[in-house]
C-alpha cells in the first residue's frame, strides 16, 4: 500500500483519462512565437504541426478538444505523416535539428490515452500496442540529425519516453515540470522503451528510483541526475515575451550540423560503476530491489518486479532484445486483473472530481473555514485548510484549548520548514491564515463551518442551534460525526437544508477519504460547497445518504465484529490479522481497531446494532473485557492488542490483554487462513448489497471507491464489488451458502448476489469481463523471493 500511497493521491499519471471539452480555442504560445519569427508551416494535421524556422523543425502537439496532450489511436497515423515529411526535410538538408515541443501551456504529453488500453484483454493485442509505440519513438532516433525534446510540464509515462528517444532534453524552470514514469501505479510498466533507455542515461540506481515506485521528478531533479541536459527560465515580465521558447532555439541553433555530445555521466564515484555498469553490481542492485518490492508490494502488485526484471536485462542487452522483452511483458501485465482493477480504480479517482455530475448542485468553493473544537481531529483540518490557503476560525470553550490548537497548527508548518520543505516566511503565511477564540461571533464571515466535538448528539445539536443564529444563511453547517444521525442533528435547525455531514478519516493529513453526507433536508447547492470543499483539500470525496456508521464504518464495523467472533471461537488472534493482510489489506482488523482505539470502536458498535439489527451485536464477554481494560485503548495509549513505542510503531502483541481475551474462549478453532478470509470479506459483501439497496450511495462505484480510499481495502482488487466481480458472482454465492449453513444465516447471500448469479451479471458490466483477464500471481512475480 506504501508503493501505491501516491498513486492514490496523485492525479497525473502514464495513461490520462480524457479531460473536459472546452478549452479555449486561442492561438498557442509556442504558435505565436514560430509566427513571430516567420516560421513556415510545412505540415497542419487536426493534433500536430510541424514548423520550420531556418534549419529548425519544431514538431508541435496541441490537440485542440483536450486541455493535455495523449498518445492515442488517432494521434499514431498523424506522428507516421510528421516523420515522413521530417525525413523528406532531413534527405534534403533543409533541417539539421528537430525539436518536440507542446502547444499547451504547462504541459507537454500527459501519458497516453486510458481508454486505448483498458479495454483490450488479449496479451498480444497489448504486446503489439507497446511495441508500436517503440517503433514510433526508434524512428526519433533514425532521422540522423539531432533531436531536442522541449518540456514546458507535464511530460509522463509516453511523454517521458518520446523525450528518452530524443538527443537532449530541455525542461522549463517551473514548477508545472513533471517529468516520470508512473506505469506501475495502473499494474503495468513503461512499454514504449521507458525501462530500455532510462537506465544508460541516468544510471541503474536513478532509473529504478523513477520505475519501481511510478515516480516523477521536477525540472531541477531531473537536471541533477542527468534526465535533462538543460534548464530553461520561463518567467515573463509582458506578454509574448517567449521566455522558456526563445532559449529553446538558443540551444538548438548550437547543436546544428553538429555531432551529438552529452556531458552527463551517471558513473561520478567508482562505487556508482560498479553498480550501474557491472554484471555483479547490476545483480545486488536487483537483488536489493527485489527485496525491497518483497516488502512493499508482497507480490501483489506484479508492474515493478517486471518493470525491474526488464530494466535490468535492458543495461546488458542489445536495444532490439530488450524491446522484446518489455513489450511481452507490457503484454501481460496490460491483461492482468490487478492492472484493470488499478486502472479502474483510476477512472473512479478522476470521476470523483466532476461534482456537478455528483451533487445536483453548483455550490461555492468556501474562502474562509470555522472549526468547532480546537482537538486534535479540529487542528489537523485547520492544518490542511491552511496548507490550501483558506483562511480559518478554531473555536473552543476555554482559551486554552484553543491555544493548543493554535500551537498544533504552528507546529505542524515549522516542522516542515525545519526539514527545508517550506521556508519560514511560507511557513509564517500559513500559520497566520489561522486564528481563534471562545466567541462564536468569529463564525460570522464563514462560508462553511465544521463542527468536531466530542460525539455526543446533545451537544452537538446546542451547537448547532447558535452557529444558525450567528452565521449567514448561505453557510454550511457540518458535522465531522462518525456515527451520529445527521437527520436528527438538522432537525434542530430553522432551515434544515443548511446540514450536511464532512466525515473526515484519522490521520487527517493521510486518510484521502471524505464522506460528504446529505440527510432528506440538505440542500444541493450545500452538498456541492462541502463536496467542493473536500476536493479544495485534495480529498477524494464520496456522497452518501444518512444511516448509521455511513458507509466506511458501516462496512468496517461488520468486517471488526466478524474478527472478534472469530477470536471468541478459538481463532488466534495474530492468525486472524495475518489472514487479512494475506488478502491484501493495509493491516489486521485487531491492529486497525488499535488504530481506531478500542474505546471508540466500543462507542460505535451500539449505535450501529440500535440503527441496523442484531447483526452487529457483539459478544457481552467481549465488550466487558474492553470496559474493564481503559488503559487498553489502542495506539493513543501505547497499548491495545498490540504495543506501540513513542512515535506509534508497533511492536509485538500486548500479552496481558490478549491473554485476558484467550481466557474467555473456551476451545481453539481450527479454522483455515481463506475460511477466516472469507468469512471478513463475505459479510463486508453481504452489507455493501443493502447499502446499494437502500440507496446510500448513488453507484458501486462510490462504494468502492470509500472503501479503497477510506480502509485500503486491497486496491489491487480495485474495490469490494471489483473483488466480487473478478472472484465471480456464481462463486460468492456458492461459498456463502456454504458459509451459512456452518456459520449462521448472517452469510445467506443477498438477494442481489442470487439475482445477479442467475442472470450472468455483474456489478459493473461496463468493464472487462473477468472472465477475460487473469490475476498474476506471486510465483510469476519475476526476482520474487515470496
Amino acid at each position: 500500500s506504501r508503493l501505491l500511497s501516491h498513486s492514490l493521491s496523485h492525479p497525473k499519471t502514464h495513461f490520462a483519462q480524457r479531460p473536459p471539452r472546452h478549452e479555449h480555442m486561442s492561438t498557442p504560445p509556442l504558435v505565436q512565437y514560430l509566427e513571430s519569427l516567420s516560421g513556415q508551416l510545412l505540415l497542419k494535421l487536426q493534433d500536430v504541426s510541424v514548423y520550420k524556422v531556418a534549419n529548425l523543425a519544431y514538431v508541435v502537439f496541441n490537440m485542440t478538444d483536450r486541455t493535455m496532450n495523449v498518445m492515442n489511436f488517432r494521434l499514431m497515423p498523424q506522428f507516421e505523416q510528421v516523420f515522413e515529411e521530417l525525413k523528406k526535410q532531413v534527405s534534403a538538408k533543409r533541417i539539421g535539428v528537430v525539436v518536440f515541443a507542446s502547444g499547451k501551456k504547462d504541459s507537454f504529453i500527459a501519458g497516453a490515452d486510458i481508454d486505448m488500453l483498458y479495454p483490450a484483454t488479449d496479451a498480444q493485442q497489448i504486446t503489439n500496442m507497446a511495441t508500436k509505440g517503440q517503433e514510433g519513438f526508434n524512428k526519433i532516433m533514425e532521422l540522423g540529425v539531432p533531436s531536442i525534446c522541449a518540456i514546458n510540464g507535464v511530460a509522463l509515462g509516453a511523454g517521458c519516453e518520446l523525450g528518452l528517444a530524443c538527443t537532449y532534453r530541455v525542461a522549463a524552470d517551473s514548477k508545472k515540470v513533471s517529468i516520470g514514469l508512473p506505469e506501475v501505479k495502473l499494474g503495468l510498466l513503461p512499454g514504449s522503451g521507458g525501462t530500455v533507455r532510462l537506465a544508460s542515461m541516468i544510471g541503474l540506481q536513478e532509473a529504478l528510483k523513477i520505475i519501481l515506485p511510478g515516480g516523477a521528478v521536477n525540472a531541477k531533479k531531473a537536471l541533477k541526475i542527468g534526465l535533462v541536459d538543460k534548464v530553461f527560465p520561463c518567467s515573463e515580465s509582458y506578454p509574448n515575451q517567449h521566455t522558456f521558447w526563445r532559449q529553446v532555439t538558443l540551444f538548438a541553433k548550437t547543436k546544428l550540423w553538429n555531432s551529438p555530445t552529452r556531458n552527463y555521466t551517471p558513473n561520478k564515484t567508482w562505487g556508482d560503476y560498479f553498480l550501474n555498469s557491472t554484471s555483479l553490481g547490476q545483480w545486488m542492485v536487483g537483488r536489493e530491489a527485489a527485496k525491497g518490492l518483497d516488502k512493499m508490494a508482497k507480490g501483489r502488485y506484479p508492474g515493478p518486479y517486471f518493470a525491474l526484471d526488464s530494466t535490468i536485462h535492458a543495461v546488458s542487452s542489445s536495444q532490439a532484445d530488450a524491446e522484446k522483452l518489455e513489450a511481452k511483458y507490457f503484454g501481460k501485465l496490460g491483461g492482468s486483473s490487478q492492472s484493470k482493477a488499478l486502472i479502474s480504480l483510476f477512472k473512479m479517482m478522476e470521476g470523483s472530481k466532476k461534482f456537478q455530475e455528483k451533487c445536483g448542485g453548483e455550490g461555492i468553493s468556501p474562502k474562509k473555514v470555522g472549526i468547532v473544537g480546537a482537538g486534535v481531529m479540529g487542528s489537523q483540518i485547520a492544518v490542511l485548510c491552511a496548507k490550501k490557503g483558506l483562511k480559518v476560525y478554531i473555536r473552543d470553550i476555554k482559551q486554552q484549548f484553543v491555544d493548543k490548537g493554535l500551537a498544533l497548527v504552528s507546529s505542524t508548518f515549522n516542522k516542515r520548514v525545519a526539514k527545508k520543505r517550506m521556508t519560514q516566511d511560507k511557513a509564517n503565511a500559513k500559520i497566520a491564515l489561522v486564528s481563534g477564540g471562545t466567541s462564536v461571533e468569529g463564525f460570522a464571515d464563514c462560508d462553511l463551518i465544521i463542527e468536531a466535538a466530542v460525539e455526543l448528539m446533545a451537544l452537538k445539536k446546542k451547537i448547532f442551534k447558535e452557529l444558525e443564529q450567528v452565521t449567514r444563511p448561505t453557510c454550511v453547517l457540518a458535522t465531522n460525526t462518525s456515527s451520529l444521525s445527521i437527520t436528527e442533528l438538522a432537525s434542530v435547525l430553522d432551515n434544515p437544508s443548511r446540514c450536511v455531514g464532512i466525515h473526515f478519516f484519522n490521520p487527517v493529513g493521510k486518510m484521502p477519504l471524505v464522506e460528504v453526507i446529505r440527510c432528506p433536508s440538505t440542500d444541493h447547492d450545500m452538498v456541492a460547497t462541502g463536496y467542493r470543499f473536500a476536493l479544495k483539500l485534495g480529498k477524494i470525496p464520496v456522497i452518501c445518504n444518512d444511516c448509521p456508521g455511513f458507509v466506511v464504518n458501516r462496512i468496517l464495523g461488520i468486517y471488526m465484529g466478524e474478527a472478534v467472533k472469530l477470536a471468541m471461537e478459538g481463532c488466534g488472534l495474530p492468525f486472524v490479522d495475518a489472514a487479512l493482510l494475506d488478502f491484501g489489506m493495509p493491516m489486521g482488523p485487531f491492529r486497525l481497531m488499535d488504530e481506531v482505539g478500542l474505546d471508540v470502536a466500543a462507542h460505535v458498535a451500539p449505535v450501529l446494532e440500535a440503527g441496523l439489527g442484531e447483526r452487529y451485536k457483539s459478544d457481552p464477554r467481549y465488550a466487558d473485557l474492553i470496559k474493564a481494560n481503559p488503559q487498553f485503548l489502542g495506539k493513543k495509549t501505547g497499548k491495545g492488542f498490540y504495543t506501540y513505542d513513542h512515535k506509534g510503531k508497533q511492536g509485538s502483541l500486548n500479552h496481558e490483554l490478549v491473554s485476558k481475551l484467550n481466557s474467555l474462549v473456551k476451545s481453539k478453532s481450527n479454522a483455515s487462513k481463506n475460511a477466516i478470509k472469507d468469512r471478513c470479506v463475505m459479510v463486508m459483501l453481504n452489507e455493501a448489497c443493502m447499502i446499494l439497496e437502500e440507496k446510500m450511495v448513488a453507484e458501486p462505484q462510490d462504494l468502492d471507491l470509500a472503501m479503497v480510499m477510506g480502509t485500503g481495502f486491497a486496491p489491487f482488487t480495485g474495490g469490494l464489488l471489483s473483488y466480487a466481480d473478478f472472484r465471480g458472482i456464481p462463486a460468492v454465492v456458492k461459498r456463502m451458502e456454504w458459509l451459512s449453513k456452518r456459520c449462521g444465516p448472517r452469510f445467506k447471500p443477498h438477494s442481489t448476489l442470487v439475482q445477479m448469479a442467475k442472470e450472468g451479471t455483474r456489478f459493473f458490466p461496463d468493464r472487462p469481463d473477468p472472465k477475460k483477464v487473469r490475476q498474476i500471481p506471486i510465483k510469476e512475480c519475476p526476482r520474487s523471493k515470496l
